[in-house]
């Protein structure tokens, strides 16, 4: 029978991903239930029960400064049965048991285009203010050409932005037997004083568990 795929495929496939300087490490600890491989200087996590297999890729350490992981799941069915997996088929905890959010693609998508229009709207108000403010002295003065430029800095910062998430958030699946699903697991924001964090995936009545080790520069 040929070697299980799932952690080499997650390696393969984490490569399409833009790389962002990161302001967290995350690596995964290895338990009896959790092996860690590494693939191409990557580790990633595999477990293997009956039913099913799961693994799970640091892709990113993180998505931006907010400390958003980009963490991706892949599973595999080998009972004789469908399986969902779903948001409520993962739980990730801290190591006090706060609960981490998981998002869906498009909350992920949602929650970023309201960041990028609020972070376009201050640009805009305050190159405006600036322009008024130089024209309104006794004598005019130069506007400021770096809040001049800030709403086409802006901009071209949230495209960076859009561009980067792009693939991010979590996407359900029916997992029939024999197939297999990759996804971003979607993580919201870490809590500040994370140092520890545990994955859980339910598959087939099997829960496969992945503990993280957290690690923050600044």
């Amino acid at each position: 029978m040929a070697k299980r795929w799932i952690l080499a495929a997650l390696v393969a496939a984490s490569w399409a991903g833009t790389a962002m300087a990161a302001t967290i490490r995350i690596e995964p600890v290895e338990t009896l239930g959790s092996m860690v491989e590494f693939r191409d200087g990557m580790a990633g996590a595999r477990s293997s029960l009956a039913r099913s297999d799961a693994a799970l890729l640091v892709q990113r350490a993180t998505h931006d400064e907010k400390d958003m992981p980009a963490l991706v799941i892949a599973v595999e069915n080998h009972s004789q049965a469908p399986f969902n997996l779903t948001p409520s088929s993962v739980v990730v905890t801290t190591q006090s048991g706060e609960p981490v959010a998981v998002f869906t693609r498009d909350e992920m998508m949602a929650s970023l285009e309201i960041r990028a229009r609020k972070r376009a709207k201050w640009a805009q108000i305050a190159a405006a203010m600036d322009g008024a403010g130089a024209a309104a002295r006794d004598r005019p003065t130069p506007t400021n050409p770096r809040i001049q430029d800030g709403p086409a800095r802006v901009e071209a910062e949230n495209e960076a932005m859009m561009a980067a998430a792009e693939g991010l958030g979590f996407v359900a699946q029916t997992v029939q037997p024999g197939e297999k699903h990759m996804t971003d697991l979607g993580l919201g924001p870490l809590p500040k004083d994370t140092s520890e964090l545990t994955v859980t995936v339910t598959l087939a009545g099997e829960a496969h568990r992945f503990p993280l080790k957290v690690t923050r520069y600044r």
